[in-house]
């Protein structure tokens, strides 16, 4: 979710009760794989296809390859925020259609995300209330509680590998659904592409790692940005980056932010 506070001028390959308030500006982008059956987020909402899922809702990503311990791609669908004013702080609910769409064909719109996660179009979206969307949607999904997201504020990269690791190769919690699901995190974006340095809080879906070089600058993540133009991102909505740029933007983030505390959603 994300922040909307923006400051002047500062990617899937298909990753507390006391919180305040957290802005995030996004805008339009386009779909990383997107099904023709899922519900449009808006009119405006621009998806195109890029992986189809195989079976109906509720669907499960694809298992994890035998090299799941090093490297995992999840199959997900985007569902870009509409590229206009009244949504440039949807990042959140843009992250949670990414992270639903490895459970089901049948995505709710980003606006109706947004009425369950109580979106604030002038600031956006605050961790505590984007984890209760997620698991009320997970809930009527699966029909079960066993696969219920937390938010956390992680200051530990070894922590926040665990926790990916954990979740998109669909161990732990994940393991009776056969499948992963994203890790979603609260980034600053000044330091990532396509923002070319404006500052914002934001927030984005990561659905693949490849933890191979085994250190933050050779291994590299990829994630899903529904943002558009309007919301200052300007690059394809999907990126990789190296863990070590990743793990930059979420201390930023950590740095800025002190009213909402949640820095990861896994």
């Amino acid at each position: 979710m994300q922040s909307a506070k923006r400051r002047p001028r500062s990617r899937i390959h298909v990753l507390l009760p006391f919180l305040v308030l957290l802005v995030v500006s996004c805008g339009q982008g386009s779909s990383l794989r997107t099904s023709p059956d899922a519900p449009s987020a808006t009119s405006n909402a621009a998806t195109r296809q890029v992986r189809a899922m195989t079976t109906p809702s509720p669907t499960p990503a694809p298992t994890p390859t035998a090299t799941a311990s090093t490297t995992v791609q999840l199959s997900v669908q985007i569902e870009v925020e509409p590229n206009d004013y009244a949504h440039r702080n949807y990042c959140a609910e843009g992250a949670i259609a990414v992270l639903l769409s490895t459970w089901t064909t049948a995505l709710p719109s980003i606006d109706a995300i947004g009425v369950a996660a109580h979106v604030v179009e002038s600031y956006g979206t605050i961790g505590a209330n984007a984890v209760q969307a997620i698991n009320a949607y997970l809930a009527q999904i699966t029909g079960t509680a066993n696969y219920a997201y937390t938010g956390t504020h992680v200051t530990s990269l070894p922590v926040f590998e665990s926790q990916l690791e954990a979740d998109l190769s669909g161990e732990r919690r994940f393991t009776a659904a056969g499948h992963g699901s994203p890790v979603l995190v609260h980034v600053m974006t000044a330091t990532l592409p396509g923002w070319g340095g404006y500052q914002a809080h934001h927030m984005i879906a990561v659905v693949g790692y490849d933890l191979a070089a085994g250190t933050p600058a050779g291994d590299t993540v990829t994630y899903a940005e529904s943002a558009g133009s309007v919301a200052g991102y300007t690059g394809p909505q999907v990126e990789t980056i190296s863990l070590a740029a990743l793990w930059t933007a979420m201390q930023n983030y950590n740095a800025d932010i002190t009213t909402d505390l949640v820095t990861v959603i896994s």
